[in-house]
This record gives C-alpha cells, structure tokens and sequence, in this order.
C-alpha cells in the first residue's frame, strides 16, 4: 500500500527513517508540505528516496492509499475529513481531533465509507501495553492509578521570552493536556475504559496549560495524571491493586519494562516490545487491519480514541481552556 505523508515536523523526522526503510509494511510514495517547508521536504525525499513531493494537499491524495496526518493539533480534523471523503485510509497523530465532536464525526464518517481511520497512539499497540492488561487480573482490586509524563520542552524559554510556538499555542490547540497529558489518558481508557468523572487542574500561563493534573474517576477506584513541559521529572506509571502492583518506569509512549510486585511472592519483569522503534508495531498493525479488512479491530480502537477525546474535551472545560474549534 502507498503511504502519504503530510506534514515535515518533528514526528516526521522521528519516525521517516524507520517508515521509509525496509520494515515499515508500507511504501511511502509522498510528501506533502507547505509552501515554506518545500526546502526540507525536498531534503527529506531525495534522502530517503520518496518518489513524489508535493504542496498541494489534494494532489497527495490522488497518488496513495493511506494518509498519515502528522500536522498541528487544530488541523488533524479538516484533513482526516478530507481524506476520509475521498475515501483514504487514515492515520492522524494524537489527538485525533481537538474536540469530542469532531472525533466522534470523523470515526462516524470512517465507518460510513467503510475506510480505516486510526489515532496513531503507539502506547496501544506495544507489546510491553498487552503484558500489562494481563497482569492486571494478578494485582486484585484496582485501587489507584497514578501516571507522570512531564518533559521540560526545548521551546518552553522561547514561550517566556515572549513568542508563541505551536505547542504553547491556544489558537493551535497546544498545551500540556493535548500534547503529553493524552498519552497518560489513552493509557488509562485502554485499560479501565472511559471514567465517570473528570477533573483538570492546570497550571496556567498566557492562556495555555503549561503543565496540570488530571483526575479520573471510576467506580471503585481513582486514577491521577500528570504532565508538564514546564518541568521535568522521572516517568512513573503505577497501578495499585489489593493483592500487588504494576510499575513503569518510562513514559506512555514507548511503555518499556514492566515490573508486577505481588504482595506475597517475588517480584516478576519484563519487556518485549523487542528493542524496535516505537512505531513499528501500531504500523504493523495498521496495515494488518487494512489489509485483512478488520473493521473490528479499527472500531474498538475509534471506540478509544472517541472515549479519550472525550476525557480532553471534559477535561479543558472544567479548567476553562478555550480554543478555536470551541467558538
């Protein structure tokens, strides 16, 4: 299957080495940019042998299968709409969208056109992610759950020096909550489902979170999230049951080793996320789904992302955290 790309950002950068070369299940045939990154996506092509480059968004989509949306928050919707309507498989970096509406409009309209949308949430799709909802059985009644993903960003200097990158952006969606806070939320709704209540406390600069805490309410236990690119601190993912618990010592996105710890008895590791990029097994089984037409498969990970967007929706209303697609 032909993969096309839109987008030259950070991600991209992250993850071309890998989809352009011999393991990824996909051919990337192109790259969209804009106007300005032209220079860096023609770099990018004549570097990793992509056959085709273009600008023009609606062109891209003539020349593949599959499109992988790797562009700012607040433009995931409008293209995955696009594509979606020109009947494209879809993948679009997290969050889906910026709104539960949206989210639930797109994954209504994938399954109207009997096309593949997926988030491209790579926590739900490692190997080291399966273990523990295994594990889970062994630790009793869950109790509480407690996760951190807080990373000083490279740009946070530049927010208080008085400009205004995209990450730190309310007009593009940006902040703590859509851009780490959703990797610990996606964790939790994977496993547990969607809560019944949901809290945010953020902390609060030019109109965007720097850096919050979320609670998450379920019926017999409490869930707390945390993130930050104001800060930084050690990742540490814990479920506390009656009988054990579950620790993680690294963020939800590569989800390494997992260690149990019973109350009685030794404790147990393991890792087998198998040392590939962390991409390579949400791709695998993308194109395994796509290609075996599991329709099931796609609906229960929508089912996820559509409770996820809706935690975020829920989430930035109770904190007051407005952006554009709210008006």
């Amino acid at each position: 299957m032909k993969l096309g790309i839109l987008g030259t950002g950070m991600i991209v950068r992250e993850f071309l080495p890998w989809l352009a070369g011999p393991d990824c299940p996909f051919a990337v045939q192109a790259l969209c940019s804009t106007q300005r990154s032209a220079p860096v996506a023609d770099e990018m092509c004549e570097q990793y042998g992509i056959p085709q480059r273009t600008t023009n968004y609606f062109e891209l989509l003539q020349w593949v299968d599959v499109i992988y949306l790797a562009v700012p928050n607040l433009q995931h919707y409008r293209y995955a709409k696009v594509a979606l309507e020109a009947g494209k498989h879809v993948i679009v970096e997290k969050p889906m969208a910026c709104t539960a509406a949206q989210t639930e409009e797109l994954a209504a309209l994938a399954r109207r056109k009997k096309v593949f949308l997926f988030e491209a949430m790579t926590t739900q799709y490692l190997e080291n992610y399966n273990k523990i909802r295994e594990l889970l059985p062994r630790i009793g009644r869950v109790k509480l759950v407690q996760c951190n993903f807080s990373q000083y960003s490279s740009r946070y200097d530049a927010f208080c020096a008085g400009e205004t990158p995209v990450s730190f952006d309310p007009e593009c969606a940006g902040g703590a909550l859509m851009d780490l806070n959703v990797y610990n939320i996606s964790y939790i709704v994977g496993l547990f489902g969607e809560p019944n209540q949901v809290h945010y406390l953020p902390n609060m600069e030019r109109g965007i979170d720097t850096s919050g805490i979320l609670t998450m309410e379920y019926n017999s236990f409490k869930a707390v999230s945390m993130a930050a690119k104001d800060c930084g601190a050690p990742a540490r993912y814990v479920i506390q049951g009656t009988k054990g618990y579950i620790l993680q010592k690294s963020t939800a996105n590569w989800c390494g080793g997992v260690t149990f710890h019973p109350n009685q008895g030794k404790e147990e590791h393991f890792n087998l996320n198998g040392g590939r990029p962390r991409q390579a097994a949400e791709f695998h089984a993308f194109a395994r789904a796509i290609e075996g037409g599991d329709q099931e498969l796609c609906s229960r990970m929508l089912d996820t992302s559509v409770a996820v967007s809706r935690v975020l929706t829920v989430a930035r209303r109770s904190a007051g955290i407005k952006f554009p697609c709210d008006r």
